[in-house]
């Protein structure tokens, strides 16, 4: 097989493009100018960052941000291995909002951690949420246990009052039938 002849140009040699990126040689240092001003601007970026990460809170009853969705398919995640069957009888969607509306309120209640935090949904769910407007549960919630034992201790203690407030949230979404 013979190689195909060069087809002559009118417009001269091509240039040759450096590397993966295509760059030109004539351009290169005004690429360099760009690339070190980009760097200069990000590294006083995160000192301005880091700056205000390292400012102290001006008070303790600040909000916690809103949850993340992963945050949330976390707890509906540990949730199913505790109540398997009741979660599988409740429609995804709808455990989905009932499980991030209460765990956000937990979260806002300053209950951070998983284990509290399903405690919290978990009666949430047995009662459709209707024990955390129970005027027990609100006292409770004042000032609730920080160690997962004593939070559970607390919960169990409530009266069956609370516990009854209203139906379990996978039978007031049961189909009708």
């Amino acid at each position: 097989m013979k190689p195909c002849k060069p087809c002559p140009t009118t417009y001269g040699k091509p240039v040759r493009p450096c590397g993966a990126f295509n760059l030109k040689l004539d351009r290169l240092p005004a690429l360099a100018l760009c690339l070190s001003l980009a760097l200069v601007f990000a590294s006083g970026n995160v000192a301005a960052q880091t700056a205000v990460k390292a400012a102290p809170q001006a008070s303790s009853a600040v909000k916690h941000a809103k949850l993340k969705p992963a945050d949330t398919a976390n707890l509906v995640s540990h949730l199913r291995r505790v109540i398997t069957d009741e979660t599988n009888d409740t429609l995804p969607r709808v455990l989905n909002a009932f499980v991030a509306k209460y765990q956000q309120r937990a979260l806002d209640a300053g209950i951070d951690d998983l284990d509290r935090q399903t405690q919290y949904v978990l009666l949430a769910l047995y009662t459709s949420g209707k024990a955390m407007e129970q005027p027990l549960f609100v006292e409770f919630m004042k000032n609730p246990p920080a160690s997962l034992d004593a939070f559970y201790d607390a919960l169990q203690a409530l009266p069956k009052s609370v516990w009854e407030a209203g139906p379990p949230l996978w039978e007031a979404y049961a189909p009708k039938g």
